[in-house]
């Protein structure tokens, strides 16, 4: 990396970390769920133009994530989110998008693949980065808690993996991520939970705050491969380049994708 390039990532980094604390400290729920969902589809489209549906519309895709949307947003108090009725739109919508879409014969030969990249980005997207909101009502202090762990758990797989990292894990996906640098991963991050809860106060037992970050820094460490696997598949280095120096919303938030409704739930049922 040149210098050029660390001032790049850095000036983007600052700008991206005060927007973040401010949304997440100082905006309203509804506020921030339109920020969300913003950001959640700016991803989207870098996800349709990785995965190159022959038919599709962003049109559809915004209304269906905007069904996902409305149904965390506008939950009753006290109650999880009812994602049946958004569910049932998508289903619909998508239903008849592409039955009046398809036209010739020939559109059938990429029907079944355009439909389920639909429905992927979606329910790959759309519903599990939601739970962003739902770490927020809990508290503030529950997302930071999160972004807190996640980022020193890939600090710490990045410098044991440069350092040690001789096992490779994910050759195609991720052919620079080692097994030691994982290991590093889940034991800075389970550090991080006890460090996490002295700066960002929460209603839990350290044991607990320790191993529910562990098992975060795991699933981030698994969740960014997985987006890579749609770089990899298009032949891109980055989903996009939105972002000066990171590339694009994918690259920043595909850890999150399966860390926020794993750690809603934990919180929601083991934190007691």
């Amino acid at each position: 990396m040149n210098v050029k390039e660390f001032i790049t990532r850095t000036i983007t980094a600052f700008f991206l970390i005060a927007g973040a604390y401010a949304l997440i400290k100082y905006t309203p729920d509804r506020w921030f769920s339109l920020a969300l969902f913003l950001l959640i589809s700016a991803g989207a489209y870098e996800l349709v133009k990785l995965t190159q549906p022959v038919k599709y519309s962003m049109i559809l895709v915004l209304l269906s994530g905007l069904s996902i949307a409305l149904s965390f947003t506008f939950r009753k108090p006290d109650s999880q989110p009812d994602l049946l009725p958004g569910i049932i739109m998508i289903l619909v919508l998508t239903g008849l998008f592409f039955l009046f879409s398809i036209r010739r014969r020939e559109d059938l030969n990429t029907f079944v693949k355009d439909m389920g990249i639909h429905f992927l980005i979606i329910f790959y997207l759309y519903v599990p980065l939601y739970f962003i909101l739902e770490l927020k009502r809990l508290g503030p202090h529950f997302l930071f808690f999160m972004i807190f762990v996640i980022a020193v758990g890939d600090t710490g797989a990045y410098f044991v993996g440069s350092a040690i990292g001789k096992h490779k894990i994910y050759p195609v996906a991720s052919p620079k991520k080692s097994l030691e640098g994982l290991i590093a991963a889940v034991i800075t991050a389970a550090l991080t939970g006890w460090l996490s809860i002295v700066v960002f106060p929460l209603p839990v037992k350290v044991w607990q705050a320790m191993a529910t970050a562990g098992i975060i820094g795991l699933l981030s460490q698994l969740s960014d491969p997985v987006e890579s696997l749609f770089k990899r598949a298009a032949g891109k280095k980055d989903s996009g380049a939105l972002l000066p120096g990171h590339g694009g919303v994918l690259d920043r938030v595909d850890s999150y994708i399966f860390c926020a409704p794993v750690l809603f739930y934990i919180i929601t049922y083991l934190w007691k």
